[in-house]
């Protein structure tokens, strides 16, 4: 039978399982510490290169400038009607959404006379002029809900 330490027994021993138990969940306490360290080391790597990727420039979208330079008010000028035209005559599609802006670039290529390539109008100063008037349309003809003269309307 164990000895009780009685009040004032300082030879009194402390009693100690016999079978390590407090070893070993003292053990087991220090390995779980690591593996959870260890698991938010991980997790913080892991969510450090998915930011790092996230943050990778895209090829597909890097700035592109023309090597004519910045568009000019002739541009515009020419632009603009032929981004309403090639809305008015491809309405039924537009309306369902099948018209995109690489169809509609390659119009202006072909129709503008300006020299112009696919590769110029990629450039952002160029795109911003066909963007802005499309958008403009979006708003007047409530994205394609309208009739088909809304597209002039100013």
């Amino acid at each position: 039978m164990a000895r009780q330490r009685k009040k004032g027994d300082a030879n009194a021993e402390q009693q100690q399982p016999a079978n390590g138990a407090g070893q070993k969940a003292s053990s087991f306490c220090s390995w779980k510490c690591c593996g959870v360290t260890l698991g938010l080391i991980l997790g913080l790597a892991t969510l450090s290169a998915l930011l790092l990727l996230s943050f990778t420039p895209d090829p597909s979208t890097e700035l592109v400038e023309s090597p004519r330079g910045a568009p000019d008010v002739t541009f515009a000028n020419t632009a603009i009607p032929l981004v309403r035209d090639f809305v008015k005559s491809n309405y039924k599609d537009y309306r369902k959404g099948k018209v995109t802006l690489r169809h509609l670039k390659n119009h202006i290529v072909a129709h503008s006379d300006l020299g112009l390539s696919y590769e110029d109008l990629r450039d952002d100063r160029y795109s911003a002029i066909i963007e802005d008037e499309v958008d403009a349309i979006v708003g007047r003809c409530d994205g394609g809900k309208k009739p088909v003269a809304c597209v002039d309307d100013t």
